[in-house]
């Protein structure tokens, strides 16, 4: 019974987004999607309480990943979260995390030391930072405990552990779930947007909501050439971006760099962000961009974001985000996210939950577009001369700036101050 109450409150926050206001033209689509989600597992409520494996022992679970960054952090932390709730793992109190700033390898880790109970463990020995540390060394142990039926499941987070899995170790006899992927589809992970396609995989979609996401940025604050930095096109979601671009009439300047490949190398993360600061001026000072969209993972360090942003705020050029609060919190001007860790963490434990009761991965529904989730910075806003229309600070989830050693204002708060 509890767990047909989470579903139920799952599906009302799919009906009905919090921030309303934002997106409304795309909101027959989105609630098309929604609703295939609903009835997917309305249809499976019945089968996703915990069980252990036939022979009675627990599932084992490997993580991939990429490197430590907050907002993939979060996206486990809210996913861990969701599996207590859903009785599929147990532990006392909360976890001895900040969701807002977690190391997923070392919550695996802290994980991997607790008994969990009855169902699931982590394992120290799967759990893997591709770009931190040899990723053919990775690709090796995950191949071995393979083989040796050490691994029940998968858990890639991000497009690069996603393509590592599927496509350059071609795993196929093991379910793979693949979470926080911006574009599967462009990155070959999956087939399609409602099923992958592949027996063994499912893939979490929401490719158009970055679209919509673009279309919103211009429309609240007008440009005719915003640049974008990315060193893969389905992480950056270009596709997406370039159709807004082409349906709306404004131009993209595009650069194209090298990812960091080992962020353990110092020498190579300072050569790195020597090359990012020189991207980005060439778009200020050549390319002549009037706003900037900072694609995911492109700026890793957070201790980097308010230098770097710099460059583009001495010439009075807005900042938007693709992905990551925390952006917003150390000066972008906005964002509209694209996924939402709380939201969509029942979505991921029922697939999984789906896939422990026998299920192919490749027949779970696998798209959700989340409820849009907008944070400004006001100090930003002013510095730029940007005037902060009441529909988004109502908007709003979150505000940052003149008084965020506070915390983040209500949108009451702010509306008063600005008087309003």
């Amino acid at each position: 019974m509890a767990k047909k109450i989470l579903i139920a409150a799952f599906v009302c926050l799919m009906i009905f987004p919090v921030s309303v206001l934002i997106l409304s033209g795309e909101g027959k689509v989105q609630k098309k999607d929604q609703e295939k989600a609903q009835k997917y597992f309305s249809s499976t409520v019945t089968s996703i309480e915990p069980c252990t494996k036939e022979d009675g022992t627990k599932f084992t679970i490997a993580y991939v990943d990429i490197d430590p960054y907050p907002a993939s952090g979060e996206m486990l932390y809210y996913f861990v979260e969701e599996l207590k709730e859903a009785g599929w793992i147990d532990y006392d109190g909360g976890l001895p995390f900040d969701p807002a700033d977690t190391d997923a390898k070392k919550l695996i880790q802290y994980l991997a030391g607790l008994d969990l109970g009855k169902y699931i463990q982590f394992t120290n020995d799967a759990n893997y930072y591709i770009a931190v540390e040899d990723k053919g060394e990775c690709k090796r142990s995950l191949k071995r405990q393979i083989e040796e039926g050490k691994i029940d499941l998968i858990f890639c987070m991000g497009t690069s552990p996603g393509k590592m899995v599927m496509k350059e170790m071609r795993v196929t006899d093991v379910p793979v779930m693949v979470y926080f992927s911006v574009d599967p589809v462009g990155a070959g992970i999956s087939k399609e947007e409602e099923y992958s396609g592949q027996e063994n995989v499912w893939c979490h979609t929401s490719t158009e909501v970055y679209s919509n996401q673009m279309q919103f940025y211009y429309k609240n604050c007008p440009f005719e050439n915003i640049g974008m930095v990315y060193y893969s096109e389905s992480v950056a979601a270009m596709s997406a971006y370039r159709r807004a671009a082409e349906e709306i009439g404004f131009k993209i300047a595009e650069k194209k760099i090298s990812t960091l490949s080992n962020a353990s190398d110092g020498r190579q993360v300072k050569k790195y962000y020597d090359e990012l600061a020189r991207v980005f001026s060439d778009l200020v000072n050549v390319d002549k961009v009037d706003a900037f969209l900072l694609s995911t993972d492109i700026i890793k360090d957070e201790a980097r974001i308010k230098d770097l942003l710099e460059i583009f705020y001495q010439k009075k050029i807005p900042v938007f985000v693709q992905n990551g609060e925390y952006y917003v919190k150390d000066g972008a001007l906005m964002v509209v996210t694209a996924s939402d860790s709380k939201i969509q963490a029942p979505f991921a434990v029922e697939a999984m939950a789906s896939i422990f009761h026998g299920e192919a991965p490749g027949n779970i529904y696998q798209k959700f577009v989340p409820s849009p989730y907008l944070s400004v910075n006001l100090e930003t806003a002013e510095r730029l001369g940007y005037e902060v229309g009441e529909g988004i600070l109502l908007s709003a989830e979150k505000l940052y700036g003149r008084t965020q050693e506070a915390g983040a204002d209500s949108s009451d708060d702010a509306i008063e101050r600005m008087g309003r």
